[in-house]
């Protein structure tokens, strides 16, 4: 019997102070930065105002949307889920593959910059925006292999 209460009382301590919902920011998971979540429009891509065209939808939810007109005349859209963990932004695409790289990034005012964690080079800049309902409507989910997204 006495086995017993030990045993309770050690799982009782062990219980004390857990909370499920408070869970650490560790790779396998990551948080929410509330400060990123909204649409961005690409205003700078690697020092150069770009070509193409693309924004970013990022949830609360941790969940992206990327609406994207570079490798088409049409806006491709590819969708998946992000997460944060210290100044780095990674995400994986809902077909499993993940972003070509994670990204450090910062925020001032309505502007976000990502640049490669791998290639400091590589770097984006994005403006808060609404992104164009005529865009979204357009846009198609896209899966090709011939066809690559941005991030």
């Amino acid at each position: 019997m006495k086995k017993f209460f030990a045993v309770f009382a050690l799982l009782a301590l062990a219980l004390v102070g857990c909370d499920p919902t408070d869970t650490p920011n560790t790779p396998n998971n990551p948080t929410v930065d509330t400060n990123i979540v909204g649409e961005w429009k690409l205003v700078e891509w690697n020092g150069e105002t770009p070509t193409f065209v693309v924004y970013l939808d990022f949830n609360g939810d941790a969940s992206f949307s990327i609406y994207q007109q570079v490798w088409t005349l049409y806006y491709e859209l590819f969708e998946g889920s992000y997460g944060v963990i210290d100044d780095v932004i990674s995400g994986t695409y809902t077909d499993g593959s993940t972003w070509a790289s994670g990204y450090k990034y910062s925020i001032a005012d309505d502007t976000l910059t990502l640049t490669s964690k791998d290639n400091a080079s590589i770097s984006s800049v994005y403006e808060k925006c609404t992104i164009p309902q005529e865009v979204i409507d357009e846009a198609t989910t896209t899966r090709s292999g011939e066809v690559l997204p941005l991030l």
